[in-house]
């Protein structure tokens, strides 16, 4: 009886035997197969009814077929009832294939014993195995710990008015974001996209985890979602004391995400994804989102060990959001690398929406799905390196147009906090010419304003930068902000998913130091030095 309660309640089991060399897809019996078919279908429409309810359910009630009296009652309680025996004779078939398969017994018994009593030693056992992530027993909860207490938590909320006017549209637009439009904004977090992906997940989780050693945790946050992250420890060569913290796009997770870069770069990297995507819990509603990305963070510092002074946070996309918001409550960390990243999610919101809902969305996302990127930015001092995609076809406000990329506001932002005294009209117009140029970041010099820069923190020290521009004539302050602004920015000649070469990954500037750590492609360099080897020895 035991063993059947397991198998009626146990996760689906995906893969087994994760060693090397021995990996096998489950195979589930006839019985299992049907039953999971029956299960996902009801589930995929139940969820395809919740994101078409603005328009379903105004309908049905016309047709008089939701209703609390009458025929609409009898409607909908034989449509229920019908629904739930069909779910149970499913659950039921199931199980019952389950019981009969050895492979899932076994496994079951191994996650009920590492439930029960979850050790190294059983942690083990149960990584042997892909499984629904719902069932993994939890690593560590940021609930459990004290936590790192100096660094306060700030929250930017919007200064909206919420007088009872307005009430009819802050109704509106709370129904726009909670029925369809955070699926809009995260794709990643629909039901019918985990299925779409399900295969490569699990192909890039395993590829993770016996290629790059990565180690599988389960991280829970101050509101109880549960984060699925994955932690690839390189602490062994000689950049791995350096942890780069990923934070994923809109429909990025970490299997198949921005990883790969710093852990080709030879960095130690933590990825993590998002609330509601594949195996984290929640919905990423920006409550959420900064309440997971702290509860990595506290991981990282808590449980694996790392300085905060050695943590690099690199956000691609709409994981910009995150980065920045880790940022600006962790302003020592070693530095913020933000790729494809605009200033705000409203410029590119209302152009994607029809005109007439401009106001309506408006509100919905000032009030439900503020992501200010930029304003959160400037409460942060520290090392930044933005990644602009020349030929980015998501943040751009209007397509194929260089100016209009959003990551030119983000950078315009930056200079003017960080660099006040730089800024006027004439100065911002020759800087806002040069990134309106295609290749003229890259092919910026002006070693006369690097000169007088250095000059100015040998001088003045780093901490006096918001002065750098106060003995400058107008025509220099916008060399030296065009200067600044090639400092803070790197140029790729590619599109909006193009995965980062290594060679671009480059950790942020610091202004106290003369030159700039560029991460190494290592393959490239051992294939130069093996030819320089055979040149010597004359072969």
């Amino acid at each position: 009886m035991a063993t059947f309660l397991r198998c009626l309640f146990g996760p689906q089991l995906l893969r087994l035997n994760l060693r090397p060399g021995l990996v096998t897809d489950y195979q589930a019996v006839t019985a299992e197969r049907w039953g999971d078919t029956v299960i996902t279908s009801v589930s995929v429409a139940a969820r395809i009814l919740l994101y078409a309810s603005p328009i379903v359910f105004p309908w049905a009630l016309r047709q008089g077929w939701i209703t609390l009296t009458g025929d609409g009652a009898l409607y909908v309680s034989k449509f229920l009832t019908g629904i739930g025996i069909v779910v149970a004779g499913a659950l039921l078939l199931r199980t019952l294939g389950r019981v009969s398969n050895p492979a899932y017994t076994q496994f079951i018994n191994v996650l009920s014993n590492a439930t029960k009593d979850y050790t190294a030693a059983s942690k083990r056992l149960i990584s042997q195995y892909d499984f629904h992530f719902s069932a993994w027993p939890v690593d560590w909860d940021v609930r459990q710990q004290t936590g790192d207490q100096s660094k306060p938590l700030m929250y930017l909320s919007s200064t909206e008015s919420n007088s009872l006017t307005k009430l009819p549209m802050d109704m509106l637009a709370w129904m726009l974001t909670h029925s369809f439009g955070i699926s809009l904004v995260y794709p990643g977090s629909m039901a019918l996209m985990k299925m779409l992906v399900e295969k490569p997940l699990i192909e890039g989780r395993t590829k993770l985890m016996l290629e790059q050693g990565g180690e599988r945790f389960k991280v829970g946050t101050r509101d109880g979602n549960m984060i699925d992250t994955m932690f690839v420890d390189q602490r062994a060569k000689n950049s791995g004391s350096t942890l780069v913290i990923c934070c994923e796009g809109n429909a990025g997770f970490y299997e198949i995400g921005i990883m790969a870069t710093p852990i080709t770069c030879g960095y130690s990297v933590l990825g993590w994804n998002h609330p509601g995507f594949y195996g984290s819990t929640g919905t990423p509603y920006p409550a959420q989102e900064t309440r997971a990305v702290d509860a990595v963070m506290q991981f990282a510092i808590n449980k694996l060990g790392f300085k905060v002074e050695n943590i690099v946070v690199a956000g691609w996309s709409i994981g910009g959001y995150t980065s920045s918001w880790v940022a600006m409550n962790y302003p020592d960390i070693k530095g913020l690398v933000l790729d494809a990243t605009f200033d705000d999610l409203l410029p590119l919101a209302v152009p994607r929406m029809p005109a007439s809902m401009s106001g309506l969305v408006t509100r919905a996302v000032r009030n439900y799905i503020n992501l200010n990127v930029g304003e959160q930015l400037s409460k942060y001092t520290g090392p930044v390196r933005l990644v602009r995609r020349a030929m980015d076809e998501m943040i751009c406000t209007s397509e194929g147009e260089l100016w209009s990329n959003r990551g030119n506001n983000l950078l315009i932002s930056i200079l003017t906090t960080r660099f006040p005294t730089l800024i006027t009209p004439l100065a911002l117009d020759t800087v806002t010419t040069l990134l309106y140029t295609p290749g003229a970041l890259d092919m910026f010099e002006d070693k006369e304003m690097d000169e007088k820069f250095a000059e100015f923190v040998r001088e003045n020290g780093n901490g006096s930068l918001e002065r750098v521009g106060e003995n400058l004539t107008e025509e220099e302050k916008g060399r030296m902000l065009s200067y600044l602004a090639t400092r803070f920015m790197t140029d790729l000649n590619s599109s909006h998913c193009t995965p980062l070469p290594p060679h671009k990954f480059i950790l942020p500037w610091d202004p106290s130091v003369e030159s700039e750590f560029v991460t190494v492609d290592t393959s490239k360099g051992e294939e130069g030095e093996e030819e320089e080897e055979k040149e010597e020895a004359g072969e």
